[in-house]
């Protein structure tokens, strides 16, 4: 009877217990991370069983779970949590966020690795702050983004911009580094106009020979890996984003607004240079009538006209409106969006504007093989209408008594109303890219993956010259061109892809085979002397049949190449990459069409070393070093063959074409008037090759709230492509040919982190710093490439770039031991202030009158001549600099980025002929010694007057944005935002804007342009 009651009790106590455990509790609580803000979308799932559930909006949370049963808690960018009930009904989960820095996927060409992983420096830029900035290409919103990138812009509509990454590593080959969109090599950056910022979702610049030898040649000046975004699985969205852009001047127009003091001024230029003056109440001998300074000063002078009101537009406007469908299942995804860009110019009738769409298509076939398919297609049109005179002489009317142009003497091309009016220049593109790929996952270490992409581009420009008002136009009676342009890229890609684990060492090998086919065609129609010229170009028939000209002209190249990289790492803490790529170039003679380009790259992440983690510091400390070869092509072909040309010349009363050996490949001399002739062959042109050593730390502190990534770098350059000189006996004057070397060394630092975070805050920032030192190694021999010599040094130089008019001198040099495209000219000491003065300075005749430029005798000769010339300044810059801040606020949003380039001279062409300027002229009543007297006709030497610093800050991007809370029955999100893009900027440089081109000539122009965009954004 014990037993029983014994077993009786000990199943009622089984019973209870079980009960008990398998009892269901309804168990609520809310998520949030360690700063107190709560997650949405965490996903809890009871362990053991298939019940789940997720976090609301505010991040609470409510599921059914047994008494002792186990919550997982997991979320992207935190750690999982597993929490068990114990009987509980409410839990307040906090989720630490992972290192996502680290966890974070890098694309590195054909293929891609973990940041943790990487072994060369590269550098990921994520678009989603860029949006909000409108702009026609990716290049011009990643300018001060990355440390080593060097991007300069123009403010023209549809421009292009001029990219560099650590320098530029060759003279007249490439130095734009390759652009990637999804795979598919499209050519050089600057110009990337047919994809939209909207659509990317990543940016990564590979920077060292070890991240972009993959890429070959065609990776030698760097490459910028552009990722598309892809619709997430389960999900449709919506989206649709509207830019509205109003433009104005960020300073004042430099202009005369002062017609007596203007006509005073010119009219002591003219007497002091021995001249008739102009204002004195008659005609000059373009009869062209001039009023007196007392008709002037009366108001008898009815006309005064602010020409900069006639060319340039009140409020430039732009708009860019984006319209995108993201979709994906288990099997399929597709990403479809439409653009709508429109840019104004600053000049009336001057704009661009371009519409296109982006496919993508992602479709699993199997398991194990997916078909990948995207097409792009852009239609552009460009109405060319800047330049135009808007600091023409204000006392000149638009109109004369009669209704027509007011014009200046019988050879007037300088009037903007009339030039708008009556001058045609426009430009149609078209541009597709089509892209296909299959991608077998043979075995699951195995992936092979073949590709065809194919981009096609066609431009049509359309231009006219009346015969009146334009110089080319009167010079011909009319001038019209219809030019045509046509190209297409077919690049065929297959490689495999093998990735194995075999305990602690970590294998990855990608092998395969590229090709690639560029052919390029263009065709050009030339009629002058229209009979009719109402219908302008349209009606090309209209000209003298007599004098038309047909031009075209066909390019044809090929690459073939063979790749090959192996990833290999050891207990995760050492890492080693060993890249090569043979290429093919049809550029080059047979003896020399190919070449091979090695890299290696080893890496330590010593943050995995247990000594190093009891320091209880490091989230992220790894050391990197690389070195490699890359190889440049960047030439246009046929240059190994001997070359013919055409020339037209006017014999007899007739038109003459003649066809023989040699053809024009350059002008030089005022405005260009001597050509240059070249088309000798050189069979033995080979490849220019850049060694690149890199060596580089990251670190990553604080939990990863504090990132630091410090790389040093040491490019060299050897057999550069470059075009020698020849004496005049050879009939020719240029031949290209490997001769000389070129370095690039400098280092690059990145700082970005997190300083604060909680439930309502967030504020990061990042800096970014590059420092890049060019040098110029060796041109060839004095004897073989014309080299001259500086006679005070003995620095062996050539002239670079074109000379200047105004000057009547070339001012860049490339001089060995020097950077490149260095000033040179001659040194001032202030002014002459009296005769004896001049005489004693070294200096004769005019040159030695009081209020002349006090030119310096270096070599002490007692004469100031071309001996005394020497180096005046360097166009490169010290260093470049960027700052950007983020700031939430709950659902407010605000970032401001500063950008910055310190240290490089800029040669000043305007510097004293600007309204704001010659008044401060030397005089006997003012003896300045900052500016010299006015004097028409003088002979300006080149001199380090002309040369002014052109280091600036720019207040680059303001943003501040609110995004307003999902509404379950309309949108996902709405986000209204506005956008300041070129605000202000901190510089000493009188001129309108200090960032030039790469030879440090400012032209003028006019001030930069302050963007207000008004955004905003739908998600549906």
């Amino acid at each position: 009877m014990k037993k029983k009651w014994t077993k009786s009790i000990l199943f009622c106590i089984l019973f209870v217990s079980a009960f008990s455990a398998y009892s269901q509790n309804i168990i609520k609580g809310t998520v949030a991370d360690e700063t107190g803000l709560t997650i949405p979308g965490v996903n809890i799932t009871v362990e053991g069983s298939s019940k789940t559930a997720s976090t609301d909006f505010d991040g609470k949370f409510e599921i059914n779970a047994p008494a002792n049963a186990v919550l997982s808690f997991s979320f992207m960018g935190f750690d999982t949590q597993k929490i068990s009930v114990s009987g509980k009904n409410t839990l307040n989960v906090v989720l630490r966020a992972t290192s996502q820095n680290l966890k974070e996927v890098v694309v590195i060409g054909y293929g891609s690795v973990k940041k943790a992983d990487l072994t060369g420096s590269v550098s990921t830029v994520k678009t989603k702050t860029l949006e909000d900035i409108p702009s026609n290409s990716v290049e011009q919103v990643l300018q001060g983004r990355v440390a080593g990138l060097q991007v300069t812009t123009s403010q023209d509509p549809g421009s292009t911009s001029t990219v560099r990454i650590r320098g530029g590593s060759s003279l007249r080959g490439s130095n734009a580094p390759l652009v990637v969109l999804d795979g598919f090599p499209l050519g050089d950056a600057g110009d990337l106009k047919q994809v939209n910022v909207a659509d990317i979702d990543k940016v990564d610049v590979l920077k060292d020979a070890s991240a972009s030898a993959i890429y070959g040649s065609r990776g030698a000046n760097g490459v910028i890996i552009i990722t598309t975004k892809s619709a997430k699985k389960g999900k449709t969205q919506i989206l649709v984003q509207q830019q509205s852009t109003f433009s104005e001047f960020n300073s004042e127009l430099n202009l005369w607004r002062d017609p007596v003091l203007m006509a005073q001024l010119s009219n002591e230029g003219r007497i002091n240079g021995g001249q008739q003056p102009l204002y004195i109440g008659a005609k000059n001998s373009n009869g062209v009538y001039y009023p007196s300074i007392q008709e002037l000063q009366s108001g008898s002078w009815p006309y005064f006209t602010k020409w900069d009101d006639v060319t340039f537009r009140n409020m430039p406007l732009g708009n860019n409106t984006i319209v995108s469908i993201n979709s994906g299942t288990d099997k399929t995804s597709f990403n479809l969006s439409g653009n709508y860009y429109s840019e104004q110019g600053v000049f009336v009738k001057d704009g661009y504007s371009k519409g296109g769409y982006n496919l993508r298509i992602k479709h699993d076939v199997f398991d194990n093989f997916t078909v990948r398919f995207s097409n792009i297609v852009s239609k552009g049109k460009r109405d060319s209408n800047g330049g135009l005179a808007y600091w023409r002489n204000p006392i000149f009317p638009v109109y004369d008594e009669n209704g027509e142009y007011y014009m200046i003497g019988q050879n007037d091309y300088t009037h903007p109303v009339a030039i708008t009016n009556l001058r045609q220049n426009e430009t149609k593109t078209i541009d597709v890219i089509t892209s296909a790929a299959l991608e077998w996952q043979i075995i699951p270490e195995l992936r092979l993956t073949s590709r065809l992409n194919y981009k096609y581009g066609s431009s049509v420009n359309d231009q006219y010259f009346p015969s009146k008002y334009t110089e080319t136009g009167d010079f011909n009676n009319g001038a019209g061109y219809i030019n045509n342009w046509e190209g297409q890229n077919f690049v065929s890609e297959t490689f495999a892809n093998f990735n194995k684990t075999f305990n602690k060492h970590d294998f990855g090998i990608t092998g395969g085979y590229t090709y690639e086919s560029y052919v390029s065609r263009s065709s050009g129609l030339g009629a002058f002397d229209f009979v009719n010229e109402t219908l302008g170009n349209e009606n090309m028939g209209a000209g003298n049949p007599e004098r038309n000209t047909v031009s075209n002209g066909k390019i044809e190249t090929k690459l073939v190449s063979g790749i090959f990289r192996m990833n290999y790492a050891y207990a995760d803490k050492y890492l080693m990459t060993l890249t090569g790529r043979a290429d093919g170039s049809s550029k080059f003679g047979k003896n020399n069409q190919w070449a091979f380009f090695p890299s290696g790259a080893l890496s330590w992440k010593a943050h995995n070393e247990e000594f190093i983690k009891k320091l209880n510091v490091f989230d992220e400390l790894k050391f990197r070093a690389s070195y490699g070869i890359s190889g440049n092509q960047g030439i246009n072909p046929y240059q190994t063959l001997s070359r013919y040309g055409v020339s037209q010349y006017y014999d007899n009363g007739s038109w003459v074409s003649a066809i023989g050996p040699g053809y024009v490949v350059g002008t030089t001399g005022q405005d260009g008037i001597e050509k240059l002739w070249g088309g000798i062959p050189n069979p033995d042109l080979k490849w220019e090759t850049t060694a690149q050593s890199d060596f580089g730390v990251d670190i990553s502190i604080l939990k990863s709230r504090l990132n630091i990534v410090f790389d040093y770098y040491n490019k060299r350059t050897k057999d550069l492509l470059r075009e020698r000189i020849l004496t005049p006996s050879s009939g020719y004057d240029r031949i290209w040919v490997n001769d000389g070397e070129l370095t690039n060394k400098g280092y690059e630092i990145t700082l970005d982190g997190e300083i604060f975070k909680n439930k309502d805050w967030q504020i990061n920032a990042s800096v970014v710093y590059s420092k890049n030192k060019n040098q110029i190694v060796s041109l060839g021999s004095v004897e073989q490439s014309g080299l001259n010599v500086d006679p005070n040094t003995g620095m062996q130089y050539e002239y670079s770039g074109n000379s200047l008019e105004q000057f009547r001198q070339f001012p860049n040099l490339l001089a060995i031991g020097q950077p490149v495209n260095v000033f040179y000219g001659y040194k001032t000491n202030g002014i002459v202030q009296t005769l004896q003065e001049g005489i004693n300075a070294g200096l004769d005749g005019q040159l030695a009158q009081p209020g002349e430029f006090k030119y310096v005798d270096i070599n002490g000769d007692g004469v100031v001549d071309t001996k005394d010339q020497t180096i005046i300044g360097n166009p490169n810059p010290d260093f470049m600099a960027s700052f950007n801040m983020t700031l939430k606020y709950k659902q407010f949003d605000f970032s401001f980025f500063l950008n910055g380039v310190f240290g490089q001279d800029v040669l000043d062409t305007q510097a004293f002929n600007q309204p704001s300027n010659t008044p401060l002229r030397w005089t006997l009543d003012n003896p300045t010694n900052d500016y010299p007297s006015l004097r028409d006709g003088r002979t300006v030497k080149f001199s380090d007057w002309w040369v002014k610093d052109g280091s600036f800050v720019r207040i680059q991007n303001i943003t501040l944005g609110y995004t307003l809370k999902p509404v379950k029955s309309a949108f996902q999100s709405v986000r209204l935002y506005l956008n300041a893009n070129n605000v202000y900027t901190f510089t000493k440089f009188d001129g309108y804007d200090p960032e030039v081109g790469t030879d440090g000539i400012y032209w003028g122009g006019y001030p930069r342009l302050s963007k207000w965009t008004f955004g905003l954004d739908l998600t549906f």
